[in-house]
């Protein structure tokens, strides 16, 4: 592996400044379980790493009516910083109260070693189309809170993902954490994950799915990831669920978010088998939502 600088910055100005040196490649460090094997093999090649963990906010775990709050009233808001890691909120007491699905999407992410380290911010940052949290996030309506050498902005999950690999950040911008509405009383909500093994692995299809109560009925969001070039939100799934939601209209979301996906093959699987096993898995988290709902 080759040699860089460590830097830990005492704020943020300084950070910033490290992160937009001139003709270096600095990259920003929390849970490192992308960084290190990334330069091990190449991949990257980094000059400089820039320890972020220390940064005011990017440990804080809080209920705020932070600004910008995604139009939710004070108090009605998880903040999550995004240094913040897959374990520390897979069994916080407070995720798990209202934002239980992004509870279980950090608990499906690796094997407890890598959930350890791995960091909310840094699995967003790699843009990773397999990525846990996207899903979930997605269905909750997440804001990305970014701050940079140009000042402070939030970004809708929906628009921070620009491809695989590539996400709408600007050079020296930080993802500081992230903003999640309150869901309403009475919403249910499953993230399921196919992956080859049961723990450590990534996932060949992961599905978060959400009903929330509204007019006497309910309304559904449904996102996918694994199958596209970025995570999805999957409207055709849920226009169907928003008509009904017995066995027919199940199977008709189920395969509408097949018509929805554009998988690749990998080592992990080949686009065949990802788009079929999208209408299974999908069909499960829908079925366990309505358990939820009728219980």
């Amino acid at each position: 592996m080759q040699p860089f600088e460590y830097y830990k910055p005492k704020d943020f100005d300084e950070a910033f400044r490290l992160l937009t040196l001139p003709d270096k490649a600095m990259y920003p460090l929390a849970g490192a379980t992308d960084l290190i094997p990334h330069t091990r093999d190449g991949v990257w090649k980094p000059d400089g790493v820039v320890d972020v963990k220390g940064l005011p906010g990017l440990r804080d775990l809080t209920v705020e009516g932070l600004e910008p709050c995604c139009g939710c009233a004070p108090g009605e808001c998880l903040y999550v910083g995004a240094a913040m890691r897959m374990n520390e909120i897979a069994r916080s007491a407070l995720v798990r109260s209202h934002w239980d699905m992004l509870a279980q999407a950090a608990a499906a992410m690796g094997n407890e070693q890598v959930r350890n380290r791995a960091t909310v911010g840094g699995n967003l940052g790699t843009a990773s189309p397999a990525a846990d949290s996207a899903p979930a996030l997605l269905v909750l309506e997440t804001s990305v809170l970014v701050k940079g050498p140009e000042g402070d902005r939030s970004i809708p999950v929906e628009k921070f993902f620009a491809g695989p690999k590539r996400t709408t950040l600007k050079k020296g911008e930080l993802i500081v954490g992230i903003l999640i509405p309150k869901p309403p009383a009475g919403s249910a909500g499953v993230f399921e994950k196919l992956s080859r093994r049961k723990a450590g692995d990534l996932a060949v299809v992961s599905v978060a799915v959400m009903a929330y109560p509204h007019d006497g009925g309910y309304r559904w969001r449904v996102a996918l990831g694994a199958v596209s070039p970025t995570p999805i939100r999957s409207p055709q799934a849920e226009a169907v669920l928003n008509e009904g939601y017995d066995a027919a209209h199940i199977d008709e979301a189920a395969a509408a978010a097949y018509g929805c996906s554009s998988p690749i093959s990998d080592v992990r699987s080949s686009a065949e088998y990802r788009q079929m096993m999208v209408i299974n898995v999908a069909r499960r988290a829908i079925r366990a939502v309505v358990q939820q709902l009728q219980s």
